[in-house]
């Protein structure tokens, strides 16, 4: 469960826990920090380069479409490790603000002609090297939801429908929000003077307090199930499109995947790749964080947030006049039954004066599956 992007929906993501004269400082700081790589996205995108080199070459020619479709089976599981991390590149220098890792189980508990019941059953949670905000208060909302199982439904196809004891798992976090905030504050007592701890609870009570916001703190889910009931097209994709309101150059690539590894790859598992490049406007890209952090503050700090937004926008412009460019690369790998067997996200935000890029990792380490024959004759019913 990832509970991170809350802070960042009320804070900012890039200055989520900072002050006001921290942000001006970091403005003079860009050319002084030093040189830090992080070799495993390099490994990430150059493997999945090549992964999307022979992916075409797979591909049936008798057929020109992929279905993502679950044929699942009641008490099939799963289980699932997460990397998420999200860091800020400056000149070189990297300064990471979330990065832990987690696992966690799913169960199909039922499966019916209308689809299939299954549950989320965490199993451990890991908070690597990362002491801002939004890193602690991750990982105390996330410690405290160890305990809690998220029942979900799918349609008969597979896709995600709906969280089942979103209620339940509205008042668990609830609960804990106070235990997070006294976490929070209790650590950073400054952070008071900046967003009041009333302010942070009464928003936070807020997110968690409808099925789509319990939703969206499982983006996993969204990972693992959204794409089921889906159909793409064999081969490379390539369009422009302004259909979110912003210059969008969109390139995709799908088919079958290649059997490396007999024991655990099958003649008919697929994946789907995109990349994903928009322009956004300056002003549009900051005004959602800042303005989300002016209604939290007193009128001083708004008056000189504004300074301090109008001084960003002037520097980001001088850099970057066309706009600022976020560029999203997705991947999403499927056994033959439809079961995932992984997916890859990253998002990276080009400032001019720095990037932000956030990358969420999905695997599959164990599973347990019932029998399954295709119906169709394209698999040579492919017993699993």
């Amino acid at each position: 469960m990832n509970c991170d992007y809350l802070l960042d929906s009320v804070i900012g993501s890039n200055f989520a826990g900072r002050s006001i004269s921290a942000l001006l400082n970091d403005l003079t700081r860009y050319r002084q920090m030093r040189r830090f790589y992080i070799s495993m996205m390099c490994i990430i995108s150059v493997a999945i380069s090549a992964w999307s080199q022979n992916l075409v070459l797979e591909q049936e020619e008798a057929d020109n479409e992929i279905a993502v479709v679950g044929y699942f089976c009641k008490n099939d599981s799963m289980t699932f490790r997460q990397a998420h991390q999200k860091y800020k590149i400056n000149e070189g220098d990297t300064t990471i603000s979330a990065d832990y890792e987690e696992e966690f189980l799913i169960v199909v508990t039922d499966s019916t002609s209308e689809g299939y019941k299954m549950k989320y059953v965490p199993l451990s949670f890991t908070l690597n090297d990362a002491d801002t905000v939004t890193a602690i208060m991750t990982n105390a909302m996330s410690q405290l939801m160890q305990s809690v199982e998220c029942h979900f439904t799918t349609d008969e196809l597979g896709q995600l429908q709906r969280i089942d004891n979103w209620r339940e798992i509205r008042d668990q976090l609830r609960k804990s929000i106070k235990v997070v905030c006294d976490s929070l504050y209790g650590t950073i007592p400054e952070l008071d003077s900046i967003t009041p701890r009333k302010s942070l609870e009464n928003i936070l009570l807020l997110q968690f307090s409808t099925e789509q916001g319990i939703r969206d703190s499982y983006e996993e889910l969204n990972d693992l199930f959204g794409l089921h009931g889906s159909i793409f097209d064999i081969g490379d994709k390539e369009l422009d499109s302004e259909e979110n309101g912003y210059p969008q150059h969109i390139l995709a690539r799908i088919g079958y995947t290649p059997v490396e590894d007999e024991e655990n790859d099958f003649d008919g598992d697929y994946a789907i790749v995109t990349q994903t490049t928009t322009l956004i406007p300056v002003e549009d890209a900051l005004d959602y964080g800042l303005g989300t952090m002016s209604m939290m503050m007193s009128d001083m700090i708004t008056d000189s947030l504004d300074a301090v937004r109008d001084m960003i926008v002037d520097t980001i412009k001088a850099a970057v006049p066309q706009g600022i460019e976020m560029k999203v690369t997705e991947y999403y790998g499927y056994f033959l039954n439809g079961w995932p067997k992984g997916s890859y996200y990253e998002r990276s935000i080009d400032m001019g004066i720095g990037k932000n890029v956030e990358t969420r990792s999905i695997e599959w380490t164990s599973r347990h599956w019932n029998i399954y024959i295709r119906d169709d004759e394209s698999t040579g019913n492919k017993e699993i």
